[in-house]
């Protein structure tokens, strides 16, 4: 059974956001793209939910620039078996942010597989990699990724590639100007065991650009029943 998402993904900017009629039994996924005042270096905090509990997929150091101490980064968090309802989710509050809320179907229920992140401090750059995962343990699973960047001076439209090559774009923010940073936020579903990556890629070459990537596969539950020529060779013993 392929992993499959539920009508669509909630996306906002806010400290909180909200997925109703969430069935019994999903997969919730959140996507973050964050940007904060302070060079920490510390990843985002877990996000608190109305009625469940996150865990972290894949949380970068954000990357720094610390000529503005300020920090950019990209996060994917998970709940598995969630109960159904309203999910009402609440984000570390000290950052800008882009978030991406999305509920799926067809997820084992301790679906966390593999995960990776990368960080780019202080460049003129276009391109950001997430990190490459450990192979994947089954060749049926959903991978995710997400991107935050982030320039002193910002652009109204920092040019990305969208779509990710091979990925199905979920959000795009293309601005990065104040406090909110540009993001992308994109999924594929995978067919075949193997090793992980994408590569984000834009235009805008701002002076002191800073970012961070993230990825993270989930496992899929595996097909009910075996393949015909098995069930006919049992039957026959019947």
């Amino acid at each position: 059974m392929s992993i499959a998402i539920v009508g669509a993904a909630v996306t906002g900017n806010g400290a909180t956001i909200a997925k109703a009629s969430v069935t019994a039994g999903s997969l919730l996924t959140l996507q973050t793209g964050f940007y904060r005042v302070g060079a920490t270096g510390n990843p985002e905090a877990v996000p608190t939910d109305s009625q469940g509990t996150w865990s972290t997929a894949s949380a970068s150091a954000p990357g720094q620039n610390l000529a503005v101490t300020a920090e950019c980064g990209a996060s994917i968090f998970y709940q598995a078996n969630v109960a159904s309802g309203t999910h009402t989710v609440t984000v570390q509050t000290n950052a800008g942010k882009a978030l991406t809320l999305a509920e799926w179907s067809g997820a084992t229920s301790a679906p966390l597989d593999a995960s990776a992140n990368a960080r780019t401090n202080s460049f003129p750059g276009t391109s950001q990699v997430t990190g490459t995962t450990a192979t994947t343990v089954q060749a049926d699973e959903l991978s995710l990724i997400a991107l935050g960047l982030q320039a002193p001076s910002g652009s109204s439209d920092v040019g990305f590639t969208d779509p990710v090559s091979g990925y199905t774009t979920l959000q795009k923010q293309s601005s990065d100007l104040g406090t909110t940073p540009a993001a992308l936020h994109s999924y594929k579903i995978l067919t075949s065991i193997g090793t992980q990556s994408a590569t984000f890629n834009w235009t805008s070459t701002e002076v002191n650009q800073f970012c961070g990537g993230a990825i993270a596969t989930f496992k899929a539950t595996a097909a009910a029943g075996g393949n015909v020529d098995e069930q006919m060779t049992s039957d026959l013993y019947f």
